[in-house]
């Protein structure tokens, strides 16, 4: 069983939100954008508990609207199948959802609730079609039903058949009815008779959905490693520990139980001779004194251990060069530990005695918290290996390697509500971006029809993951991202922003290089998909008569909306864009004062040979110095930062003409 589409209704920040998961997906978006809030509304969803819920997990704290969060599940097992068979859906799939809402009930609080605070209640539900004729509806049949169906029976007919007749002389009893509502309804009924309905809390159905729903574990961003190594019975390090002491060979145990005996026997009078002799003294000694007041004798006696509680003690120690426990171990050594146990948890508890397996999903909180780079890597390395293997990871993150770029579909960004005017509009909840693989097939091959079945999922993948680098990445992360073919743009333009007073960094902008104008178009329509303000800079190449150039010139100017700039001549910097009529070096050499002499100064400072990005660079930050900044980058940065969405930029269907 795979979980498929959740959605979430009126938890926290959301007012509404939806989902299309598969394997491995990465949470991304700034700080308080609503990562954490879907990790924790799944975990709602698999291992509920009014423990997790407050006033303030309600949206906008409004106790009146019920939280609601849900889930479609399909690739069901046969086993599966077969437990879940009364609430799956005419396709195969399983529809459910957890609720949260003030409860009615008015007795005192509870164990874990505190006089005076709201009271909570959780529901689960299903859904598939329902009947739409009332006593036909297993939802809506019980006795209050059937005894005022029972008055009317022969009215209960549907398209000329009676439903009475079926049911014998005597008033039936609620099960008998639905059994033959459910066969009457599968002989007369067609499509259009049903609709979908949730049915609440059937009878049972909290058990069939503990044994059968996925098993979900949620890692948060903060976690105690000498908690999580605790053995409790609650705890998963516990929960390993005392599956050991159950399955334990009954020979080992046996040995084990042997040698404690043995032990205590040394410790006590049935050891004779071989009692320890400090013990011997000890025991002499306080019976003395005893003896001087009530004459009695007096032993000491130790218990044995019994081998649960031998086996329950264990700490965990850590040896990366010097032994200790793990609580002394540095934050990263921790996290690894904990993830460690976790793992091996989650396989205990997913694991069914008839070999069959149950789906485990993780929700990390930034995993690569605490990891230096090449850890961050083997981190990823270690999701995706979960994720093939048949399980499902979900995991904020705010690191750049920890997308895997190629897997562009594997990405969901959320997007926080903007304040208007310092102030968020009343319902105000953050945005969802995903960029389904069929989606950029659909593009491509709209663009260029000769391409029609030729498009995989493996050939998208390598021609955007050609496009990418761990640099590039940061894009994903930002509010708005100026796309620049080069290094030269990205040494220079960041030293004239600051000269301007414009700090990309804090209004979320970052400069990414695309490594060349072919690939531009690329990183454009996946980020700007996932909702990230594209503002690309590139050069028309006037004057150069090379193919390919020509052809990726004319596709980003149609990409941005300007297909009729033709041999401009001077820089054209708009609201979506700015285009070089040559080259950055070419055209802002006219803008410059004394532009030949500064590269001959920047050659003598950099030494030869010195390139371009470096050259770009030093010639910004002397003429920064001089509170000089040339006009055409003036335009660019004020323009970039005020830049907007513009929506889709995705071809849904065939154009009418396209080169290959």
């Amino acid at each position: 069983m795979k979980l498929k589409n959740p959605s979430i209704r009126h938890f926290r920040c959301y007012s509404s939100i939806e989902f299309d998961i598969g394997a491995m997906h990465a949470l991304v978006g700034s700080n308080n954008a609503g990562k954490s809030t879907v990790l924790r509304a799944l975990d709602l969803l698999f291992n509920p508990s009014t423990k997790k819920i407050s006033e303030e997990s309600f949206h906008h704290r409004d106790l009146t609207k019920r939280i609601e969060v849900e889930a479609v599940f399909d690739e069901l097992t046969p086993a599966e199948k077969e437990q879940l068979h009364s609430y799956l859906r005419p396709n195969g799939a399983f529809q459910m959802m957890r609720t949260v809402e003030l409860s009615a009930d008015e007795e005192g609080p509870g164990a874990d609730e505190k006089e005076g605070e709201p009271k909570f209640r959780i529901l689960a539900h299903y859904s598939r079609p329902q009947p739409k004729i009332d006593w036909l509806n297993p939802a809506k049949i019980d006795g209050k039903a059937i005894d005022e169906w029972w008055k009317k029976k022969e009215s209960l007919v549907h398209k000329g058949v009676s439903f009475s007749d079926g049911l014998g002389n005597g008033k039936p009893k609620v099960g008998d009815w639905r059994d033959k509502a459910a066969q009457f309804s599968a002989a007369y009924l067609d499509a259009d008779d049903f609709e979908d309905a949730w049915i609440a809390n059937p009878q049972g159905y909290s058990g069939v959905l503990k044994g059968t729903l996925p098993h979900y574990e949620l890692i948060p961003a903060v976690r105690d490693a000498s908690e999580e190594s605790k053995v409790t019975r609650t705890s998963p390090f516990g929960r390993l520990i005392y599956e050991i002491v159950r399955t334990m060979d009954v020979g080992l145990r046996t040995e084990i139980e042997e040698a404690l005996r043995a032990t205590t026997i040394r410790l006590n009078r049935d050891g004779k001779e071989q009692r320890a002799e400090k013990v011997v003294e000890l025991e002499a000694s306080i019976r003395g004194y005893l003896a001087e007041v009530m004459p009695v004798d007096l032993e000491l006696e130790f218990q044995a251990p019994t081998v649960e509680v031998l086996l329950t003690t264990p700490k965990i120690h850590v040896d990366d060069g010097y032994r200790g426990s793990v609580e002394n171990k540095g934050h990263g050594l921790q996290r690894a530990v904990i993830f460690a146990i976790l793992r091996s948890y989650a396989k205990f508890v997913t694991d069914k005695p008839d070999k069959a397996k149950r789906t485990l999903v993780l929700g990390i909180e930034e995993p690569e918290l605490y990891m230096h780079p090449t850890a961050q890597r083997t981190i990823r390395k270690v999701l995706r290996t979960i994720a093939d293997g048949g399980d499902q990871i979900l995991f904020s993150t705010h690191s750049p390697l920890l997308v895997d770029v190629a897997r562009f579909d594997e990405i969901i960004r959320i997007q926080g509500p903007e304040p208007v005017k310092g102030k968020f509009l009343p319902g105000s909840c953050p945005t969802r971006f995903q960029l389904p693989m069929a989606s950029l097939i659909e593009d491509i091959v709209g663009r260029y029809p000769n391409l029609a079945g030729k498009v995989t999922p493996e050939s998208m993948r390598e021609r955007t993951g050609h496009a990418y680098s761990p640099t590039r990445n940061e894009g994903f992360f930002a509010k708005r991202v100026i796309l620049v073919e080069g290094a030269t743009e990205v040494y220079a333009l960041p030293v004239y922003a600051e000269a301007l007073g414009v700090d990309f960094d804090s209004l979320g902008i970052s400069i990414v290089e695309s490594g060349g104008k072919g690939q531009v178009d690329r990183l454009y329509r996946v980020f700007n998909e996932l909702g990230v303000v594209c503002y690309p800079v590139f050069d028309y190449d006037l004057g150069n008569a090379e193919l390919g150039l020509r052809r990726d010139t004319k596709a980003l100017l149609t990409l941005v909306g300007k297909p009729d700039l033709v041999d401009p001549k001077v820089p054209f910097v708009s609201d979506r864009f700015a285009c070089f009529s040559e080259s950055w070096e070419k055209d802002l050499k006219k803008e410059i004062p004394n532009y030949d002499a500064l590269v001959a100064w920047g050659a003598k400072q950099l030494g030869t040979p010195h390139s371009k990005p470096l050259l770009a660079r030093f010639i910004a930050t002397e003429l920064a110095s001089k509170k000089f900044v040339p006009p055409t980058v003036v335009a660019i940065v004020q323009m970039a930062v005020k830049a907007g969405h513009a929506g889709s930029c995705l071809v849904k269907k065939p154009m009418a003409k396209a080169a290959a």
